[in-house]
């Protein structure tokens, strides 16, 4: 375990502050609030339609492509995002205004402006099949997600197992998952790659369980985007003679997915005419977002953007680059107390002291984005990862609590700002609990760190 709590320049609490720990998803506090200084809270992600072959009498000879820049947010379905509808509506009207009624070639998805891999490839394989182990691409859809119905079946038997949204009629479905005993615990879990469409069911689901959502990852984001929008196209007057695609990792326009190493070259985007380009909600919205739901796929959008913005390129490793360059920049001295490997907080080996945590937030309350990078962060109680936190404690004391959650098996951590009451910011607590290795329930730890957390909002 580590503590560290500071209110200006007074320590009011520490234990093992300078030993490095596993932060989980407290280090979408540190990706959040470097992309916000990198990036501006203003910057948007812009998603470019545009076509090869020409236009003639409302024709399009050639495909159209949806290049994506980046976007995490088509078609998700959190707070910030705008609806499908919305969204490839104004899609359409960039064809219309260009005079596109019918297109004789393909709709196209351009996923190359992010390098692959689209995961970690420091993530557990157990991790890579669930919706929190999605890695972004350049072009994403539904946060490249798919949920499914599960069902128990007759014990012994497979449980009946449905894909919901979005519907992929592309992917090879094979459920080894089997009907387990009643009071049996829910094991199931989904094994894929992007290496062709297939997807496994393996675990067991008990018998007297009912039935439930399975939320899981989907690896061709691009590919999905495209089949959609061609649909809606199809449904919405705009014929699309044919049919759609993705650009595969080799770079070829790929209709198929069963063959990654056929068809002919894509077309780079300055190779192609621009129709026109529709843009992302404000960064600062997808920033919170991104920690009240705690959601790694924004996070790792905003990492790689890293890379993009300081070296024109999508690497993680230039990724974590720029982030220590960032942090320099703050005037912070990484040392031996903070490593990171990725922008979520997914991959354990990650590693952050919590005097490290309370340094950097420091920093950010003093920064140029501290106003929207405090609104980025929850208060316990609110719709949000922290909404069952410190219960029965007041609802002013509460708002005063601006914090963001970290877990995963044997981690809880928390770390944030607690606001004086009566404004001074110069009161404001800044603080950090780190716990790593815990083999109890994590209630117990949970409930011993709101202890603390009520203690240090209760020192004046």
């Amino acid at each position: 375990m580590g503590v560290f709590a500071m209110r200006g320049a007074d320590t009011l609490a520490q234990y093992n502050r300078t030993v490095k720990l596993v932060p989980a998803s407290n280090m979408k506090l540190i990706t959040t609030g470097i992309a916000l200084l990198e990036l501006g809270p203003e910057m948007k992600f812009r998603t470019t339609l545009a076509h090869s072959g020409k236009i003639s009498d409302g024709v399009l000879y050639g495909d159209l492509y949806i290049v994506g820049g980046g976007d995490p947010t088509t078609a998700a379905g959190t707070k910030c995002a705008d609806s499908l509808s919305v969204t490839f509506g104004r899609w359409k009207s960039l064809l219309e205004a260009s005079g596109i009624k019918e297109i004789k070639g393909r709709v196209v998805g351009d996923p190359r402006y992010f390098a692959r891999p689209a995961a970690g490839t420091s993530w557990q394989v157990e991790d890579l099949g669930y919706n929190y182990g999605a890695g972004p691409a350049g072009l994403n859809f539904f946060e490249n997600s798919q949920t499914f119905s599960i069902k128990p079946g007759r014990q012994g038997d497979p449980p009946f197992i449905t894909p919901l949204y979005p519907d992929t009629p592309w992917m090879n479905y094979v459920n080894f998952a089997v009907t387990g005993e009643p009071g049996t615990g829910n094991t199931v879990y989904y094994l894929n790659t992007d290496f062709g469409p297939y997807g496994e069911f393996q675990g067991s689901y008990p018998s007297d369980r009912k039935g439930s959502r399975l939320e899981c990852s989907n690896p061709f984001g691009a590919y999905t985007c495209a089949y959609f929008f061609h649909n809606y196209l199809m449904n919405n007057g705009i014929s699309v003679e044919g049919g759609f695609a993705d650009v595969s990792p080799m770079g070829l326009v790929r209709s198929d997915l069963l063959f990654s190493d056929s068809g002919e070259p894509a077309q780079r985007s300055g190779e192609l005419t621009p129709i026109g380009s529709c843009e992302s909600p404000a960064l600062r919205r997808i920033a919170a977002d991104t920690n009240f739901q705690s959601d790694n796929f924004y996070a790792e959008t905003m990492f790689n953007m890293l890379a993009v913005s300081r070296y024109g390129r999508s690497d993680r490793d230039a990724s974590a680059l720029a982030a220590s360059d960032i942090l320099a920049r703050l005037g912070l001295r990484t040392g031996n107390a903070y490593r990171q490997i990725d922008g979520s907080g997914l991959s354990r080996k990650n590693y952050v002291s919590a005097e490290f945590f309370v340094r950097f937030l420091k920093a950010m309350y003093a920064s140029k984005v501290s106003g929207c990078y405090l609104e980025s962060l929850p208060s316990p109680g609110t719709e949000s990862t922290l909404k069952h936190r410190l219960p029965g404690a007041p609802e002013e004391l509460k708002a005063r609590i601006r914090m963001k959650s970290g877990s995963m098996n044997g981690v809880l951590c928390y770390s944030g700002y607690i606001l004086s009451p009566d404004g001074d910011r110069s009161k404001t607590v800044v603080f950090s609990i780190l716990t790593n290795n815990v083999s109890g329930h994590w209630s117990v730890v949970a409930s011993i760190i709101d202890e603390i957390l009520l203690s240090l909002a209760s020192e004046e």
